[in-house]
């Protein structure tokens, strides 16, 4: 029996003896394997970093787009976008966007009331039309300036129509600013042009048709179109909501025919194109 069991002791110390480079052997080619899970995992990690410095990248391409400084647009960006009249009518107006050349200048708070006879309204006159005379020169850079603080420029090109407001064959240029939220509407006429400036509540929703709104709260509203005539924009107010009253041409009338009326000169919107920047 004690035979036996030496025995079996010196079996087991063979196989041990057999078993622990083997065992060696197995932990050594873990290490390596963690090694190599190490390189992949660096490898990998090189290939994120390179995604991570590919984002600012993404992040320039992205940032071309939306509102930008009148001498940062890339104009040939409009073309494809365009249709041809657009393209035409747009090109226009390239003097005075990009060489800075003069424009006769119209602030909206400089307007004439008027009755439905065009002329000067009395108190108790229903104004129908509203005069806007051109009375200084202005350019786009000192229009912008005007805006600015300490220097810094804040005014941008946030989105633009062109679109012949009054059918008379002529293309105007609807600049929507940004953050200011204005509006300049710019007209050519023999080789002269002229600006309009009017609030973004007070030229909204513009329609195929030329009509707009002009928003002075949640019940006044005027449905207006404008047109230009001999060097000043005349802007006629076709529907008006005033707190429960109802007018159509200036005459008053009951809520089921005004907003018949409003369904008529519901057409569509004028396409907005949004500004692209220049890559140099």
């Amino acid at each position: 029996m004690r035979k036996i069991m030496l025995m079996k002791v010196f079996i087991c110390i063979c196989i041990f003896a057999m078993v622990l480079p083997f065992a060696a052997c197995v932990n050594h080619t873990d290490y390596d394997g963690d090694e190599e899970t190490q390189e992949m995992t660096l490898e990998s990690g090189s290939e994120a970093e390179i995604v991570v410095e590919s984002e600012p990248e993404t992040e320039m391409m992205t940032d071309l787009y939306g509102p930008v400084e009148v001498s940062e647009m890339d104009y040939d960006s409009f073309q494809s976008r365009m249709t041809d009249e657009e393209w035409e009518g747009f090109q226009q107006y390239f003097p005075l966007l990009k060489e800075n050349v003069v424009f006769h200048y119209t602030d909206f708070g400089d307007g004439e009331e008027l009755n439905k006879n065009g002329e000067s309204r009395k108190e108790d006159e229903y104004k129908l039309y509203e005069r806007y005379m051109s009375e200084e020169t202005m350019d786009i850079n000192r229009y912008v300036e005007s805006y600015s603080e300490d220097g810094v420029t804040k005014m941008k090109v946030e989105d633009i129509r062109v679109f012949d407001l009054d059918g008379d064959g002529v293309q105007e240029l609807i600049i929507q600013w940004t953050p200011v939220g204005d509006l300049l509407v710019l007209h050519c006429e023999k080789g002269e042009f002229y600006g309009w400036e009017i609030m973004y509540r007070g030229f909204e929703s513009l329609q195929t048709n030329g009509v707009y709104i002009g928003s002075g709260g949640t019940r006044s509203n005027r449905w207006q179109r404008i047109q230009f005539d001999n060097g000043s924009w005349l802007e006629e107010v076709l529907l008006e909501e005033e707190w429960g009253e109802y007018y159509v041409g200036g005459e008053a009338v009951d809520e089921d025919t005004f907003w018949q009326q409003v369904d008529f000169y519901e057409t569509e919107e004028v396409t907005r194109y949004e500004p692209v920047r220049c890559l140099s």
